[in-house]
């Protein structure tokens, strides 16, 4: 049962609150930010929270039962904080979060926690970004266990397909770019299709630390997925991995040497097999 520091929950019951709401962010790679609803900011426990940009919160929705909790983050999008490479290339995914409540006007009462859990997805508008906060109760709607599949279920270097990916790491620097899609190196040499699926990421120009995943791989020319936050120029440099498509023969087998290692299900017999009526040389 959640408890409320007494001096702050005595203050909640008075008729003069002075509450503010306030987020602690720690992203996967340790750093850590603060954000709070007074317009001032505040340093809470050795965490600075800042005014500017500032923080909005939607109505929290805590639900007796195992949904979901509803909540949004809303804040300026001025790039300083959430800049576009970052929130597009993932480095704000399953980040951790904390929202709690707290005396402004006396930060020794401590804190009353609201709720707890991971980063969701994000909205790019022209002025604010909202990002999606999923309580702890998101983990109770993951699935347990695997489901089959005829295409293989690890990724490519994986603790589970383990495969050394060194080999099949390229470098490569951009000669010709159309758009912040497509692009082409003529330096590669590699046959068509041994990106696709693949990862790539530019470790120079406007796109530096962006991951992008390959849709097509052509003569040399890149078609990605999705367009990337700037545009592709001519010298901007990448690394990128060879693309898997998860099939037991033409990528497990033959392109990576891998099969003993396929986590799949590639014979299993389909719906229709299973159903269909019994041909008359097998009664």
């Amino acid at each position: 049962m959640k408890t409320i520091p007494t001096d702050l929950a005595a203050h909640i019951a008075t008729r003069s609150q002075t509450i503010a709401t306030a987020m602690k962010i720690v992203r996967t790679d340790g750093v850590v930010f603060g954000f709070t609803s007074h317009d001032i900011d505040d340093t809470i426990d050795g965490v600075a929270y800042l005014a500017d940009p500032g923080l909005l919160v939607t109505d929290i929705v805590i639900a007796a039962t195992a949904a979901v909790g509803n909540l949004e983050l809303t804040t300026l999008h001025d790039g300083s904080t959430f800049t576009t490479a970052e929130v597009m290339g993932g480095v704000w995914r399953n980040a951790a979060f904390t929202v709690f409540r707290y005396n402004w006007m006396d930060l020794s009462q401590g804190v009353d926690i609201l709720l707890a859990g991971t980063v969701g997805e994000f909205q790019l508008l022209r002025d604010t970004i909202i990002a999606e906060l999923r309580d702890l109760r998101q983990y109770l709607q993951q699935p347990v266990g695997s489901a089959s599949s005829k295409t293989c279920r690890a990724r490519l270097g994986d603790t589970k397909c383990k495969k050394d990916v060194t080999a099949f790491t390229y470098t490569g620097t951009v000669t010709a770019a159309t758009d912040s899609a497509n692009f082409q190196d003529a330096g590669r040499t590699e046959a068509d299709g041994w990106f696709d699926e693949g990862e790539l990421t530019f470790t120079s120009g406007l796109n530096t630390g962006f991951q992008a995943k390959v849709k097509v791989f052509v003569g040399g020319a890149f078609t990605l997925v999705k367009p990337l936050p700037s545009a592709v120029a001519v010298d901007d440099t990448y690394t990128t991995i060879a693309g898997c498509r998860k099939r037991v023969d033409e990528d497990c087998l033959t392109k990576f040497d891998n099969i003993l290692n396929f986590v799949g299900e590639p014979h299993r017999k389909g719906i229709n097999d299973i159903t269909k009526p019994a041909a008359a040389a097998d009664v």
